[in-house]
This record gives structure tokens, C-alpha cells and sequence, in this order.
């Protein structure tokens, strides 16, 4: 049952920052950008690198950046899940 509602959370967590980081106004144009052709294109690797961060940085775990840790947001997905389904 906790796979499941990880599965789940990892699903909703990545639909959810992937949305966040292209509407924030601060961040914009990550993964849905320009092409060197002039063309606009889905770049998931942009994304797949900003959501690995927290890894290679420190500083994405200051509560300044928790906001585009998306580690945050997959706990923060899962535990929402778990009460839910505890209910």
C-alpha cells in the first residue's frame, strides 16, 4: 500500500512542479523553451536536471528554495496522500 501511494505521490508531485517551475514568474522556461531553430519545444532534460538539484546543491534545502526542491513537494505530495487514504 505505501508503494502504491509513493507511485502515486511521485506521479503528482512531478505533474505538479514541472507546472509550477514553467508559471512561476521567477523561473519560467525551463522545459518548455526555444529551440536553437526559433521553435518552441519540450526540453525534459531541463526539468530532470532542476529536479535533480537538491542532490548536487546544498542550498536547495534552505527554506528559500523549497519551492523548486522537488523533493519537498514529493514528501509534501506523499504525506497528503497518506492522510487521505488513512481516512
Amino acid at each position: 500500500m505505501i508503494i502504491n501511494n509513493l507511485i502515486l505521490a511521485f506521479i503528482i508531485s512531478f505533474i505538479f512542479f514541472a507546472i509550477y517551475v514553467e508559471i512561476n514568474p521567477s523561473m519560467t522556461n525551463i522545459w518548455y523553451r526555444v529551440n536553437s531553430e526559433g521553435v518552441k519545444t519540450i526540453q525534459l532534460d531541463n526539468l530532470l536536471y532542476l529536479m535533480s538539484g537538491p542532490l548536487r546543491y546544498t542550498f536547495y534545502w534552505f527554506p528559500n528554495y523549497w519551492d523548486i526542491n522537488y523533493f519537498i513537494h514529493l514528501i509534501i505530495a506523499f504525506v497528503i496522500i497518506e492522510q487521505i487514504k488513512n481516512k
